[in-house]
């Protein structure tokens, strides 16, 4: 394995040389990471109403937005391309860089099934409320860790003003305690032509309560078992910046929080499939939109297929 043949930068691959997994990596991510979105995952893309995106401000810092639309919404005229027809949505950054150039990340969730597939990318095209993007990197993840939630057509409430602190109030703890799902984006120190080394977004998920509030300002949260690719991680290792999301599915509230983070090392919830290690947040900029999402969902059982609920792959 040489730096030119490998789908992994830097960071990445210095994490996988510590836990002595660097060519069994190596190779998985060849078979796994493509250049490309096969055709099940073009159709995905298609048939969703939400996705999770990944982008940078104008100062260079991750944050984690979602984008809604009707099915169709978002489209990939080729196996290169995915377009996304959509508008922002309350409490989405107004100094977002999304022009042409610029990294991006997409994550597409299909909540009801588990599947889940992932792309970074460059934007070719800004027009008119259209972003167009071509694949630096595609591949999908298995449905680990998803919580199970079934769409439904309750019409939502109105969107309220956004506010913006720089400490959690008790609402947003109280949202935070019972999470079991959030969006976290990061991004490798360069962003240039190298297809590895963009902005990445990627999926957590566990039990209500896996993310700890160590105070106003402090958030933690566990690795559990997954790819060990260690997108994020090997991400943060080389840029520390980073955006999560908390989605409230049933009310539409969404909580965007800009911070940096430290991966913190033997860290034990003592509850599911621990890697031994997890990620600290701190807080610089909360953004609180109480119905945002114009879309709802029901809260479902734990899935059969997914007996303990737990973080994402990372």
């Amino acid at each position: 394995m040489s730096d030119s043949t490998s789908v992994f930068h830097q960071g990445e691959r210095s994490l996988h040389e510590k836990l002595d997994i660097a060519e069994r990596q190596h190779q998985l991510g060849l078979r796994m990471i493509r250049d490309h979105m096969p055709e099940q995952h073009r159709d995905f893309f298609g048939h969703l109403e939400s996705v999770h995106i990944g982008a940078v401000d104008t100062a260079g810092h991750p944050w984690a937005i979602m984008r809604t639309g009707p099915k169709g919404f978002m489209t990939s005229p080729n196996d290169k391309t995915l377009t996304i027809a959509s508008k922002p949505l309350p409490g989405e950054p107004a100094d977002l860089n999304l022009a042409v150039g610029a990294k991006t990340s997409v994550v597409g969730i299909e909540f009801e099934t588990q599947r889940r597939n992932r792309l970074n990318a460059t934007i070719d095209g800004a027009d008119d409320g259209t972003l167009s993007m071509q694949v630096d990197q595609s591949y999908g993840n298995c449905p680990k860790y998803i919580q199970v939630r079934n769409r439904v057509a309750a019409g939502p409430s109105q969107p309220e003003t956004p506010t913006t602190t720089a400490v959690l109030s008790e609402v947003d703890k109280y949202q935070i305690g019972k999470a079991d799902t959030l969006l976290i984006a990061s991004r490798a120190a360069q962003l240039g032509d190298d297809p590895r080394a963009g902005v990445d977004i990627n999926h957590r998920g566990g039990n209500p309560g896996f993310v700890s509030i160590l105070d106003e300002k402090t958030l933690q949260f566990p690795d559990y078992k997954g790819n060990s690719f260690y997108n994020t991680f090997g991400n943060i290792l080389t840029d520390g910046r980073v955006g999560l999301q908390f989605v409230d599915f049933e009310t539409g509230i969404l909580l965007n929080i800009k911070g940096t983070a430290e991966v913190v090392e033997e860290l034990n919830d003592g509850e599911l499939p621990l890697m031994g290690r997890g990620l600290r947040i701190r807080i610089e900029t909360i953004v609180r939109a109480p119905g945002a999402l114009p879309l709802r969902y029901t809260f479902g059982s734990y899935s059969d297929r997914n007996p303990s609920i737990s973080n994402n792959l990372i």
